[in-house]
């Protein structure tokens, strides 16, 4: 089983690769294998295809995925 600090990075890692996800909007817990994300993408597509990705991540305990799609990620970028 990977470690929480192997989790994190392997999930940041996929996170990065999505073009349209910036990886500043999504916090990433790890805790005993449970993942946690918050955050805001800019579209339900993105949000979708972040939680594509942290499906795909292997020896997690479980996913709790807390983002939002909406306006006010794209804004910030903006900015």
């Amino acid at each position: 089983m990977k470690t929480d600090a192997e989790l994190k990075a392997d999930l940041m890692e996929r996170l990065d690769a999505i073009p349209t996800v910036n990886a500043s909007d999504i916090d990433v817990i790890v805790t005993n294998g449970m993942v946690t994300l918050n955050g805001q993408v800019d579209t339900h597509q993105t949000r979708f295809q972040v939680e594509r990705t942290a499906r795909r991540i292997h020896g997690m305990r479980g996913l709790q995925i807390n983002i939002r799609p909406g306006q006010g990620a794209a804004k910030r970028h903006h900015l």
